[in-house]
Protein backbone atom coordinates (compact mmCIF):
# COMPACT_ATOMS: atom_id res chain seq x y z
CA UNK A 1 0.00 0.00 0.00
CA UNK A 2 3.03 2.70 1.21
CA UNK A 3 4.69 1.57 -2.38
CA UNK A 4 1.20 2.86 -3.92
CA UNK A 5 0.78 5.81 -2.25
CA UNK A 6 4.63 7.10 -2.85
CA UNK A 7 3.99 6.32 -6.91
CA UNK A 8 1.22 8.59 -6.43
CA UNK A 9 2.65 11.15 -4.48
CA UNK A 10 5.62 11.44 -6.94
CA UNK A 11 4.22 11.47 -10.18
CA UNK A 12 1.33 14.10 -9.26
CA UNK A 13 4.20 16.28 -7.65
CA UNK A 14 5.64 16.19 -11.39
CA UNK A 15 2.50 16.49 -13.45
CA UNK A 16 2.33 20.12 -13.65
CA UNK A 17 5.78 20.36 -15.06
CA UNK A 18 4.84 17.30 -17.04
CA UNK A 19 1.79 16.69 -18.73
CA UNK A 20 -1.44 18.86 -18.72
CA UNK A 21 -3.68 15.73 -16.91
CA UNK A 22 -3.06 12.27 -15.56
CA UNK A 23 -5.14 9.19 -16.59
CA UNK A 24 -5.62 6.41 -13.62
CA UNK A 25 -6.79 2.67 -14.87
CA UNK A 26 -8.56 1.05 -12.05
CA UNK A 27 -11.28 -1.66 -11.85
CA UNK A 28 -11.04 -2.21 -15.41
CA UNK A 29 -11.57 1.77 -16.27
CA UNK A 30 -10.12 4.94 -16.60
CA UNK A 31 -10.40 7.95 -14.87
CA UNK A 32 -8.56 10.76 -16.30
CA UNK A 33 -8.03 14.67 -14.70
CA UNK A 34 -6.96 17.83 -15.45
CA UNK A 35 -3.59 18.83 -13.88
CA UNK A 36 -5.47 22.32 -13.14
CA UNK A 37 -8.72 19.93 -11.48
CA UNK A 38 -6.00 18.34 -9.19
CA UNK A 39 -5.64 19.49 -5.75
CA UNK A 40 -3.74 16.92 -3.97
CA UNK A 41 -4.26 12.92 -3.68
CA UNK A 42 -4.41 11.09 0.02
CA UNK A 43 -4.27 7.85 0.99
CA UNK A 44 -6.24 6.57 4.15
CA UNK A 45 -6.25 3.51 5.58
CA UNK A 46 -10.07 3.62 7.38
CA UNK A 47 -11.94 1.00 8.45
CA UNK A 48 -13.69 0.23 5.24
CA UNK A 49 -10.24 -0.42 3.56
CA UNK A 50 -7.22 1.45 2.54
CA UNK A 51 -7.79 4.31 -0.16
CA UNK A 52 -6.57 6.54 -2.33
CA UNK A 53 -8.38 9.89 -2.24
CA UNK A 54 -8.08 12.20 -5.81
CA UNK A 55 -9.26 15.21 -4.42
CA UNK A 56 -10.37 17.85 -7.02
CA UNK A 57 -10.61 21.67 -6.65
CA UNK A 58 -14.03 22.44 -5.70
CA UNK A 59 -15.62 19.14 -6.20
CA UNK A 60 -16.12 16.08 -4.37
CA UNK A 61 -12.89 13.43 -3.70
CA UNK A 62 -12.78 9.79 -5.99
CA UNK A 63 -11.79 7.49 -3.76
CA UNK A 64 -10.20 4.25 -5.40
CA UNK A 65 -9.26 1.11 -3.96
CA UNK A 66 -5.54 1.15 -4.20
CA UNK A 67 -5.36 -2.80 -5.16
CA UNK A 68 -7.18 -2.15 -8.33
CA UNK A 69 -4.83 0.24 -9.73
CA UNK A 70 -3.26 -1.29 -12.72
CA UNK A 71 -1.20 1.75 -14.22
CA UNK A 72 -1.05 5.68 -14.06
CA UNK A 73 -0.48 7.59 -17.42
CA UNK A 74 -0.12 11.23 -18.43
CA UNK A 75 -1.05 12.73 -21.65
CA UNK A 76 0.22 16.25 -23.27
CA UNK A 77 -3.61 17.25 -23.59
CA UNK A 78 -6.41 17.70 -21.62
CA UNK A 79 -7.95 15.07 -19.79
CA UNK A 80 -11.69 15.64 -21.70
CA UNK A 81 -9.37 14.54 -25.20
CA UNK A 82 -8.21 11.33 -23.67
CA UNK A 83 -9.52 8.49 -24.66
CA UNK A 84 -12.45 6.52 -22.75
CA UNK A 85 -11.27 2.65 -21.36
CA UNK A 86 -13.61 0.26 -20.26
CA UNK A 87 -12.54 -3.34 -19.34
CA UNK A 88 -8.99 -2.13 -19.49
CA UNK A 89 -9.00 -1.34 -23.22
CA UNK A 90 -10.30 1.73 -25.30
CA UNK A 91 -14.04 1.91 -25.10
CA UNK A 92 -16.69 2.73 -27.71
CA UNK A 93 -16.76 6.22 -29.35
CA UNK A 94 -19.86 7.40 -28.59
CA UNK A 95 -21.65 9.57 -31.73
CA UNK A 96 -24.75 11.55 -31.21
CA UNK A 97 -26.49 11.95 -34.56
CA UNK A 98 -28.93 15.31 -33.99
CA UNK A 99 -31.50 16.62 -35.59
CA UNK A 100 -30.27 20.03 -35.90
CA UNK A 101 -33.68 21.26 -37.77
CA UNK A 102 -34.86 21.06 -34.05
CA UNK A 103 -31.95 20.40 -31.79
CA UNK A 104 -29.02 22.62 -30.20
CA UNK A 105 -25.90 20.52 -30.76
CA UNK A 106 -24.29 21.92 -27.60
CA UNK A 107 -27.17 19.86 -25.17
CA UNK A 108 -24.47 16.89 -25.08
CA UNK A 109 -22.19 19.02 -23.01
CA UNK A 110 -24.59 17.82 -20.55
CA UNK A 111 -23.78 14.18 -20.44
CA UNK A 112 -21.07 12.92 -18.22
CA UNK A 113 -19.59 9.70 -17.06
CA UNK A 114 -18.62 9.97 -13.10
CA UNK A 115 -16.00 7.71 -12.18
CA UNK A 116 -13.86 8.22 -15.63
CA UNK A 117 -14.88 12.03 -15.61
CA UNK A 118 -14.90 12.54 -19.19
CA UNK A 119 -17.91 13.56 -21.45
CA UNK A 120 -19.94 10.65 -22.83
CA UNK A 121 -20.23 11.92 -26.56
CA UNK A 122 -17.03 11.86 -28.53
CA UNK A 123 -18.50 12.95 -31.75
CA UNK A 124 -21.45 15.11 -32.56
CA UNK A 125 -23.06 14.32 -36.52
CA UNK A 126 -25.13 17.30 -37.46
CA UNK A 127 -28.00 15.75 -39.25
CA UNK A 128 -28.68 16.31 -42.42
CA UNK A 129 -27.12 18.79 -45.53
CA UNK A 130 -27.56 17.18 -48.65
CA UNK A 131 -26.24 15.72 -51.76
CA UNK A 132 -27.70 17.98 -54.94
CA UNK A 133 -27.48 18.51 -58.54
CA UNK A 134 -27.92 21.86 -60.36
CA UNK A 135 -28.57 21.53 -63.75
CA UNK A 136 -28.66 24.95 -64.59
CA UNK A 137 -24.66 24.81 -63.39
CA UNK A 138 -24.26 21.61 -64.01
CA UNK A 139 -22.30 20.66 -60.46
CA UNK A 140 -22.99 17.84 -57.64
CA UNK A 141 -23.30 20.43 -54.62
CA UNK A 142 -23.73 20.09 -50.78
CA UNK A 143 -26.84 22.15 -50.16
CA UNK A 144 -27.48 23.24 -46.23
CA UNK A 145 -30.52 24.24 -45.26
CA UNK A 146 -32.46 26.72 -43.41
CA UNK A 147 -31.08 25.41 -40.13
CA UNK A 148 -27.84 23.66 -40.73
CA UNK A 149 -26.45 26.59 -41.95
CA UNK A 150 -26.52 28.95 -39.06
CA UNK A 151 -25.07 26.46 -37.02
CA UNK A 152 -22.10 26.22 -39.70
CA UNK A 153 -21.76 29.99 -39.78
CA UNK A 154 -21.59 30.45 -36.09
CA UNK A 155 -18.26 28.23 -35.34
CA UNK A 156 -17.21 29.54 -32.30
CA UNK A 157 -20.70 29.63 -30.45
CA UNK A 158 -22.15 26.18 -31.90
CA UNK A 159 -18.91 24.06 -32.92
CA UNK A 160 -15.56 25.54 -31.55
CA UNK A 161 -16.92 24.87 -27.54
CA UNK A 162 -17.58 21.23 -28.59
CA UNK A 163 -13.99 20.53 -30.01
CA UNK A 164 -12.42 22.62 -27.08
CA UNK A 165 -13.76 19.79 -24.96
CA UNK A 166 -12.38 17.03 -27.57
CA UNK A 167 -16.15 16.08 -28.88
CA UNK A 168 -15.34 15.99 -32.80
CA UNK A 169 -18.01 17.53 -35.20
CA UNK A 170 -19.04 15.99 -38.29
CA UNK A 171 -20.95 17.16 -41.06
CA UNK A 172 -23.88 14.31 -42.15
CA UNK A 173 -24.61 14.31 -45.97
CA UNK A 174 -27.60 12.79 -47.15
CA UNK A 175 -30.19 12.74 -50.65
CA UNK A 176 -32.39 15.06 -51.23
CA UNK A 177 -35.00 13.90 -53.26
CA UNK A 178 -33.38 14.18 -56.65
CA UNK A 179 -31.36 12.19 -59.11
CA UNK A 180 -27.99 12.61 -58.02
CA UNK A 181 -27.01 10.67 -54.67
CA UNK A 182 -23.49 9.31 -53.13
CA UNK A 183 -23.83 6.30 -55.30
CA UNK A 184 -23.94 7.27 -58.84
CA UNK A 185 -21.08 9.54 -59.42
CA UNK A 186 -19.38 9.21 -62.40
CA UNK A 187 -15.32 8.94 -61.28
CA UNK A 188 -14.51 12.57 -62.79
CA UNK A 189 -17.47 13.90 -60.39
CA UNK A 190 -16.62 11.97 -57.63
CA UNK A 191 -13.49 13.58 -57.51
CA UNK A 192 -14.90 16.82 -57.77
CA UNK A 193 -18.04 16.17 -54.96
CA UNK A 194 -15.22 14.65 -52.88
CA UNK A 195 -13.06 18.63 -52.71
CA UNK A 196 -16.13 20.06 -52.13
CA UNK A 197 -16.79 18.09 -49.48
CA UNK A 198 -13.08 18.54 -48.26
CA UNK A 199 -13.39 22.56 -48.96
CA UNK A 200 -16.69 22.39 -46.96
CA UNK A 201 -15.38 21.03 -43.60
CA UNK A 202 -12.03 22.79 -44.22
CA UNK A 203 -14.51 26.39 -44.47
CA UNK A 204 -16.33 25.15 -40.97
CA UNK A 205 -13.48 23.66 -39.39
CA UNK A 206 -14.87 20.49 -39.37
CA UNK A 207 -14.03 17.31 -37.86
CA UNK A 208 -15.41 14.76 -40.96
CA UNK A 209 -18.00 13.61 -42.71
CA UNK A 210 -21.18 11.02 -41.59
CA UNK A 211 -22.84 9.74 -45.34
CA UNK A 212 -26.34 8.39 -45.58
CA UNK A 213 -27.54 7.32 -48.60
CA UNK A 214 -31.30 7.73 -48.64
CA UNK A 215 -33.65 10.11 -50.56
CA UNK A 216 -31.59 9.99 -53.48
CA UNK A 217 -34.03 9.15 -56.63
CA UNK A 218 -31.78 6.83 -58.93
CA UNK A 219 -34.48 6.19 -60.84
CA UNK A 220 -34.67 9.73 -62.60
CA UNK A 221 -31.75 8.21 -64.47
CA UNK A 222 -29.66 11.72 -64.90
CA UNK A 223 -26.71 9.60 -66.84
CA UNK A 224 -29.52 9.54 -70.15
CA UNK A 225 -29.80 13.37 -69.99
CA UNK A 226 -25.99 14.79 -68.74
CA UNK A 227 -22.32 13.87 -68.61
CA UNK A 228 -20.71 12.35 -65.31
CA UNK A 229 -23.31 10.18 -63.49
CA UNK A 230 -22.89 6.44 -63.52
CA UNK A 231 -26.23 4.41 -65.30
CA UNK A 232 -27.76 2.71 -62.06
CA UNK A 233 -26.41 3.07 -58.33
CA UNK A 234 -23.68 0.34 -56.86
CA UNK A 235 -22.09 -0.55 -53.99
CA UNK A 236 -18.86 -0.39 -56.30
CA UNK A 237 -19.77 3.62 -56.70
CA UNK A 238 -20.47 4.38 -53.36
CA UNK A 239 -17.46 2.92 -52.35
CA UNK A 240 -15.35 5.05 -54.87
CA UNK A 241 -17.06 8.44 -53.54
CA UNK A 242 -15.85 7.24 -49.85
CA UNK A 243 -12.43 6.69 -50.93
CA UNK A 244 -12.36 10.07 -53.04
CA UNK A 245 -13.42 11.68 -49.69
CA UNK A 246 -11.00 9.85 -47.80
CA UNK A 247 -8.00 10.87 -50.36
CA UNK A 248 -9.04 14.28 -49.97
CA UNK A 249 -9.55 14.96 -46.33
CA UNK A 250 -6.44 13.00 -45.01
CA UNK A 251 -6.60 12.56 -40.73
CA UNK A 252 -10.71 13.30 -41.20
CA UNK A 253 -13.24 11.15 -40.46
CA UNK A 254 -15.14 9.47 -42.91
CA UNK A 255 -18.11 7.54 -41.11
CA UNK A 256 -20.46 5.48 -43.22
CA UNK A 257 -24.15 4.75 -41.89
CA UNK A 258 -24.29 0.97 -43.02
CA UNK A 259 -27.80 1.23 -45.41
CA UNK A 260 -28.02 1.18 -48.77
CA UNK A 261 -25.51 1.35 -51.43
CA UNK A 262 -23.64 1.25 -48.28
CA UNK A 263 -24.53 -1.53 -47.29
CA UNK A 264 -21.31 -3.16 -48.55
CA UNK A 265 -18.23 -1.84 -48.99
CA UNK A 266 -16.06 -2.63 -52.04
CA UNK A 267 -12.23 -2.37 -52.70
CA UNK A 268 -11.20 0.81 -54.78
CA UNK A 269 -7.78 0.67 -56.44
CA UNK A 270 -7.01 -1.95 -54.62
CA UNK A 271 -7.17 -0.36 -51.24
CA UNK A 272 -9.94 -2.16 -49.22
CA UNK A 273 -12.43 -0.30 -47.14
CA UNK A 274 -10.77 -0.99 -43.71
CA UNK A 275 -8.65 1.51 -44.92
CA UNK A 276 -10.42 4.09 -46.20
CA UNK A 277 -13.13 4.50 -43.79
CA UNK A 278 -12.44 5.45 -39.79
CA UNK A 279 -16.06 3.99 -38.97
CA UNK A 280 -19.54 1.69 -40.10
CA UNK A 281 -22.27 2.67 -38.02
CA UNK A 282 -25.51 -0.07 -38.45
CA UNK A 283 -29.08 0.82 -38.99
CA UNK A 284 -31.31 0.54 -35.44
CA UNK A 285 -30.73 -2.94 -33.87
CA UNK A 286 -28.70 -4.31 -36.82
CA UNK A 287 -25.80 -6.37 -35.81
CA UNK A 288 -22.14 -4.36 -36.76
CA UNK A 289 -20.75 -4.79 -40.46
CA UNK A 290 -18.04 -7.54 -40.95
CA UNK A 291 -15.39 -8.66 -43.07
CA UNK A 292 -17.69 -10.28 -45.08
CA UNK A 293 -19.84 -6.97 -46.03
CA UNK A 294 -16.32 -4.82 -45.86
CA UNK A 295 -12.90 -6.38 -46.70
CA UNK A 296 -10.63 -5.06 -43.71
CA UNK A 297 -12.66 -3.78 -41.44
CA UNK A 298 -11.85 -4.08 -37.77
CA UNK A 299 -14.01 -4.33 -34.95
CA UNK A 300 -12.59 -1.32 -33.71
CA UNK A 301 -13.86 0.64 -36.72
CA UNK A 302 -17.90 -0.89 -36.59
CA UNK A 303 -20.99 -0.30 -34.02
CA UNK A 304 -23.55 -2.17 -34.23
CA UNK A 305 -26.96 -1.98 -33.10
CA UNK A 306 -27.54 1.96 -33.04
CA UNK A 307 -30.24 3.34 -31.36
CA UNK A 308 -33.15 5.84 -32.54
CA UNK A 309 -34.48 7.69 -29.43
CA UNK A 310 -37.93 6.92 -28.65
CA UNK A 311 -37.18 3.07 -29.77
CA UNK A 312 -37.11 0.10 -27.73
CA UNK A 313 -34.08 0.56 -24.94
CA UNK A 314 -32.20 -2.71 -25.32
CA UNK A 315 -30.31 -3.72 -22.95
CA UNK A 316 -29.41 -6.44 -24.33
CA UNK A 317 -28.12 -4.69 -27.55
CA UNK A 318 -25.78 -2.84 -25.36
CA UNK A 319 -24.44 -6.13 -23.93
CA UNK A 320 -23.85 -6.96 -27.49
CA UNK A 321 -21.73 -4.03 -28.50
CA UNK A 322 -19.51 -4.52 -25.37
CA UNK A 323 -19.07 -8.05 -25.21
CA UNK A 324 -18.47 -8.27 -29.65
CA UNK A 325 -15.82 -5.14 -28.91
CA UNK A 326 -17.60 -2.63 -31.55
CA UNK A 327 -15.33 0.35 -31.51
CA UNK A 328 -18.52 2.71 -31.77
CA UNK A 329 -21.95 3.07 -31.08
CA UNK A 330 -24.46 5.63 -32.49
CA UNK A 331 -27.50 7.52 -30.61
CA UNK A 332 -29.99 8.83 -33.30
CA UNK A 333 -32.03 12.24 -32.09
CA UNK A 334 -31.51 12.46 -28.36
CA UNK A 335 -33.03 15.61 -27.17
CA UNK A 336 -32.98 17.04 -23.91
CA UNK A 337 -35.45 19.42 -24.44
CA UNK A 338 -38.22 16.43 -25.63
CA UNK A 339 -40.70 15.62 -22.89
CA UNK A 340 -40.07 12.61 -22.12
CA UNK A 341 -36.12 12.68 -21.65
CA UNK A 342 -37.07 13.05 -17.86
CA UNK A 343 -37.68 9.47 -17.75
CA UNK A 344 -37.11 7.84 -21.41
CA UNK A 345 -33.78 9.75 -22.30
CA UNK A 346 -32.43 9.40 -18.63
CA UNK A 347 -33.11 6.23 -18.70
CA UNK A 348 -31.67 5.59 -21.79
CA UNK A 349 -28.26 7.34 -20.51
CA UNK A 350 -27.72 5.16 -17.03
CA UNK A 351 -27.74 2.20 -19.28
CA UNK A 352 -25.36 2.96 -21.47
CA UNK A 353 -23.13 4.12 -18.65
CA UNK A 354 -23.85 1.26 -16.96
CA UNK A 355 -23.72 -1.72 -19.31
CA UNK A 356 -20.58 0.15 -22.00
CA UNK A 357 -18.96 2.02 -19.12
CA UNK A 358 -19.45 0.12 -15.81
CA UNK A 359 -19.95 3.86 -14.81
CA UNK A 360 -22.60 6.75 -13.90
CA UNK A 361 -23.82 9.07 -16.44
CA UNK A 362 -24.44 13.07 -15.06
CA UNK A 363 -26.70 14.78 -16.68
CA UNK A 364 -26.65 18.72 -16.48
CA UNK A 365 -29.83 20.55 -16.59
CA UNK A 366 -28.14 23.58 -18.98
CA UNK A 367 -30.95 24.28 -21.37
CA UNK A 368 -29.83 24.58 -24.86
CA UNK A 369 -32.58 25.11 -27.03
CA UNK A 370 -32.73 25.93 -30.32
CA UNK A 371 -31.34 29.83 -30.40
CA UNK A 372 -30.76 30.38 -33.67
CA UNK A 373 -32.50 32.14 -36.65
CA UNK A 374 -33.22 29.97 -39.87
CA UNK A 375 -31.82 31.07 -42.89
CA UNK A 376 -31.66 30.25 -46.65
CA UNK A 377 -28.12 28.39 -47.80
CA UNK A 378 -25.18 29.74 -48.95
CA UNK A 379 -23.22 28.68 -52.18
CA UNK A 380 -20.76 26.31 -50.82
CA UNK A 381 -17.00 26.06 -52.08
CA UNK A 382 -16.38 24.73 -55.75
CA UNK A 383 -20.17 25.65 -56.78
Amino acid sequence: MRRIFTLLTVLICGLAANAQSININHSGIQSSYDASEILDVTFSSAESGAQVNVNKVESAAMAIDPTNITSMTFSEGPADHVRKYADGEPAQVLFSCLEVNNTNPLQVQNYRLKKANKYLFDAVILFSSNINYSKKEDVVYIHNNENVQPILNNYEHYIKPLQDKGIKVLLSILGNHDGSGLANLGPERSKAFAQTVADTLSKYNLDGVFFDDEYSEYNKNLYATYSGFESAASYETASRLAYDVKQAIGDKWVVLYKYGNYYYGKPVDGVNPGEYLDYVLSNYGEAAATNKNFAGIESSQVGGYSYNYGGYNSKSNLKKVRNEKHGAFLVYNLDQEKYDFSYNGVDLLANIGYYLFDDEVEVTETHYKKDWTPIDELKEPNR
